[in-house]
């Protein structure tokens, strides 16, 4: 999705550029995941910090969250859990004085959000992105251009 709006994942032009092919991302219904009533199948967050394997530098990722209905693979007899995954976009930073607090801000993420619906969505996006405005370190970052950016895909339970 982000070549096909001209971004190159490996060095995308900032996060502001790629937010709208993230929430487009969003948007769309992926098949396979855990439908039972209460489960947090599929929702997103925004990160940020600083982190060992990004070499401690400044970063910024935008996340889905996905549990994936796998009952096939599962062997438990008594319960069964679907699959969790993490799809990431992340952004690393040079270091700059205007980013020398990213570590130290009240929270290090927007928290998950699980909603669906298209209002409960908007407002979600809108409540991410209000915790981003709140940080003149985050509003930086949110307009400036990464040294290099990374997908990932990974299990996370």
């Amino acid at each position: 999705m982000l070549r096909q709006q001209g971004h190159d994942p490996d060095r995308v032009g900032s996060p502001e550029a790629a937010w709208p092919v993230f929430r487009a991302f969003l948007a769309m219904d992926l098949d396979g995941l855990e439908t039972s009533e209460g489960t947090d199948a599929d929702g997103f967050a925004i990160s940020w910090g600083r982190y060992s394997w990004n070499d401690d530098l400044p970063s910024l990722s935008f996340e889905r969250y996905m549990a994936v209905d796998v009952p096939a693979d599962w062997t438990e007899t008594e319960w069964y859990q679907p699959e969790y995954w993490r799809l990431d976009l992340d952004m690393i930073f040079a270091d700059s004085p205007a980013f020398s607090d990213i570590d130290k801000l009240n929270t290090q993420d927007s928290g998950i959000y699980y909603e669906r619906s298209r209002p409960a969505m908007e407002t979600a996006l809108r409540e991410a992105l209000w915790e981003i405005e709140q940080h003149p370190t985050l509003r930086a970052l949110w307009t400036s251009t990464p040294m290099r950016s990374t997908i990932d895909l990974e299990r996370n339970d």
